[in-house]
């Protein structure tokens, strides 16, 4: 399969293609490629439709460099295409779409070519198109008060800037929204998102129970509110519980939808992925399956277990499963000493009783070669690096007791480290694996 790398051209993005292209190369010349480098805003688009249009039947994955601006782009260049395969190689400011896929690397080129194909559905604007989340009213107002911030150099909280401008002048939108023929509002409303995927804005759950692949929308709008409650809400709408929190359910509605019509008697923004689109109407439809992404494989593992009593098997179990994991058995062998050792130590002594939690996961580099291992929990601080080594040239009977099982981890992994963060103990050991 060929691999086309769309870039963004300009100059302050060069780091972008100098990162992609240092992968290529380690990849080595078995990877078929070309590299585009977009010229301009829809420029991205342009190229992937014009290609497609000449190669019908190649098959080819377009890989998107960079952030959501990007990825819409080329998403936009293939919908209708046949043989078609997107990959998102993550360097923006934001990609909102790429936090429905938590665990997934979308930095490493070696993880995307090992990666696994999933139909996406796409939504329909128009004649434009999203694969994320579209806002409309005072999420698109924020988006393009965030854009202006981005285009004048203030890269960073771009978004919660939006916000601050928007609370004075975007909380009163004269928009119509109807949903699969019901009418969301009458004639006023603060926002509505609709949704393929969960975030927008960089941190704000707006969709949290989207699904990307179940051919609905999630239409979520907020009626008209006071400064006051409106206040009071936007940190129960950034943590995604706004549906389910019922005095905040109140000032909200919310429908699943194939088809959704917005209308205003005054020209709007309403916001694609973050791209603004202006008109006095939009027609938005969902299209299932319309996009194949190769989801990279999977580079992390990371599960909580609450209450631990009596969960020790379960927990050491839980992390050798991970795919990071080697399957030579010297490697496993030492490996699962280590962890059997440290969540042992966790589940004994960490909490009376044993009624805490342990966050465990496990994590492999880009390159395949350093695997590592962290446990987290909230019980009394302890560091066991500090406990001084055993003298095992001593017989079992004049050693001091304790301190064996920790020197052995020592000996199993390259490296440990101990940190106590935030009321928690944190303790990270890692293995080259290859």
């Amino acid at each position: 399969m060929l691999y086309i790398f769309i870039i963004n051209g300009r100059e302050d993005k060069s780091f972008v293609y100098d990162e992609v292209m240092r992968q290529i190369g380690e990849v080595g010349s078995s990877l078929q490629y070309m590299v585009y480098r977009t010229r301009g805003v829809g420029d991205g688009t342009r190229f992937v439709r014009i290609y497609c249009d000449l190669h019908p039947h190649d098959k080819v994955c377009f890989v998107a460099c960079g952030g959501s601006g990007t990825l819409n782009e080329v998403v936009s260049g293939m919908v209708g295409s046949t043989d078609k395969y997107l990959a998102v190689m993550a360097y923006g400011v934001t990609n909102d779409f790429l936090k429905c896929f938590p665990d997934h690397d979308f930095t490493s080129l070696r993880k995307i070519l090992a990666g696994d194909v999933r139909q996406l559905d796409v939504i329909k604007v128009n004649d434009d198109y999203a694969i994320n989340v579209i806002n409309i009213g005072f999420d698109a107002i924020v988006a393009a008060f965030a854009y202006q911030a981005m285009e004048s150099g203030r890269m960073k909280n771009a978004y919660r800037w939006g916000i601050f401008r928007a609370i004075f002048v975007g909380r009163n939108n004269k928009i119509r929204v109807v949903a699969d023929g019901e009418k969301m509002n009458l004639h006023r409303m603060l926002l509505c998102t609709v949704a393929n995927g969960r975030v927008c804005g960089g941190e704000f759950i707006c969709a949290p129970r989207a699904e990307l692949d179940d051919g609905w929308m999630e239409v979520c709008l907020a009626k008209r509110m006071s400064l006051l409650r409106f206040l009071r809400i936007l940190p129960v709408y950034r943590r995604g519980e706004h549906l389910d929190t019922p005095w905040a359910r109140r000032v909200f509605r919310y429908k699943r939808a194939k088809h959704v019509d917005v209308f205003s008697r005054r020209l709007i923004n309403i916001s694609l992925d973050g791209e603004l689109l202006s008109s006095h109407s939009f027609q938005i439809d969902i299209i299932p399956k319309e996009i194949n992404l190769i989801l990279p494989s999977i580079v992390t593992m990371k599960k909580r277990f609450e209450p631990i009593i009596d969960k020790c098997g379960e927990i050491i179990d839980y992390l050798m499963s991970s795919p990071d994991i080697p399957q030579d058995e010297a490697l496993r062998f030492k490996i699962r000493l280590s962890i059997e050792e440290a969540v042992e130590n966790v589940v004994r002594y960490a909490y009376d009783g044993g009624l805490g939690w342990i966050e465990v996961g496990t994590e492999l580099d880009p390159e395949g070669v350093m695997l590592t291992i962290l446990l987290r929990d909230a019980g009394v601080p302890f560091n066991p690096l500090e406990k001084a080594d055993p003298d095992i040239t001593l017989s079992a009977e004049d050693r001091e007791i304790g301190g064996l099982g920790i020197f052995l981890c020592k000996k199993m992994m390259d490296n440990i480290e101990y940190r106590y963060e935030d009321g928690c103990n944190i303790l990270i050991m890692k293995k080259k694996v290859a």
